[in-house]
């Protein structure tokens, strides 16, 4: 009894000294949390809110938050020995939980010591909070804040916002739109303008073969006097899997095989199944320093066999 006695006048002498700075006059600023949920009220006005209230030993004390408050700063805790804290975000929520001095043996040896957490949310007002332990009994569990004032002017922000949005989407997809007929009409110039210049297609029938996956071509075309060289192709599919193509490219034969870079390629779809036929088409520039009449259409698979399947076409 001796022991648990002097271990008591030690623990509230550490309370009174180390634990808890709060003088007299500060005390009277703190309005005790008697509920086991309670709900705060914040208004524009607030500065600095000042709130007392008890915490249980083994239990998780919640403060919950509006949506769109958040914390400026970490919050300061008096003693990190006697709190422990938790932090949330989107919508934010503090988990505080109280701990056990190791000094202590007994559960009740803690009641009545207290420390403070202070922090300060994004609409400007501070929180001092005055942690007391307690018996689970007497002890709060969850703090609601309630903001009418910021969630009626998020409302109207997000309204606003929403506006802007559906308004810049509006003007996106136009714009989009525009760009697509000018590209188009700029297409169909640039075209008009080379077959006025030069034009020259070759057919033939050209094709090949790796475990039952066939690649054909039969037409290549030479259009302008800046040689845009365009040609088509078709992948069918005999093999009992699916084939997938991974990637298709061309190559000059003009000096040793040599890939184009700026070739660009289309094809219906990636993926084939049995007896099923896709088409394609290629088109790439070339100088005429780096003009063949031979090239290369080389179509690989992305999975399976990994097949490469390689038809050389010419003029």
């Amino acid at each position: 009894m001796r022991k648990y006695l002097i271990l008591l006048i030690f623990l509230c002498g550490f309370t009174a000294f180390g634990r808890n700075f709060l003088n007299e006059k500060d005390k009277s600023k703190f309005i005790p949390i008697t509920e086991k949920v309670a709900v705060i009220t914040i208004q524009n006005s607030d500065t600095v809110i000042y709130r007392t209230v008890n915490i249980a030993l083994g239990e998780v004390f919640v403060f919950e938050f509006p949506e769109n408050i958040s914390l400026t700063e970490t919050p300061t805790v008096g003693d990190a020995g006697l709190l422990k804290i938790e932090v949330e975000t989107d919508p934010l929520k503090m988990k505080v939980w109280g701990l056990m001095f190791d000094e202590a043996s007994e559960e009740s040896l803690m009641y009545g010591i207290s420390s403070n957490v202070q922090f300060k949310i994004n609409s400007g007002q501070t929180f001092i909070f005055n942690f007391v332990i307690r018996p689970s009994e007497e002890a709060s569990n969850r703090i609601i804040f309630s903001y009418p004032e910021w969630e009626t002017s998020n409302k109207a922000v997000n309204r606003h916002l929403e506006m802007l949005r559906k308004e810049l989407e509006e003007k996106y997809e136009k714009r989009m739109k525009e760009i697509e007929k000018e590209v188009d009409k700029s297409m169909i110039g640039m075209m008009a303008k080379s077959f006025s210049e030069f034009f020259q297609c070759s057919s033939y029938s050209a094709r090949t073969e790796e475990n039952l996956v066939f690649l054909r071509s039969d037409r290549i075309c030479k259009i302008g006097k800046e040689a845009l060289i365009t040609l088509n192709f078709s992948v069918k599919n005999r093999y009992r899997q699916r084939f997938h193509i991974d990637s298709v490219k061309v190559y000059s034969t003009k000096g040793g095989k040599v890939e184009i870079d700026n070739a660009q390629y289309h094809i219906d779809k990636f993926s084939m199944q049995f007896d099923e036929i896709v088409n394609g088409g290629i088109a790439f520039k070339i100088s005429d320093d780096d003009y063949s009449r031979e090239y290369i259409i080389e179509v690989n698979e992305s999975a399976g066999k990994k097949r490469r399947l390689e038809l050389k076409v010419s003029f």
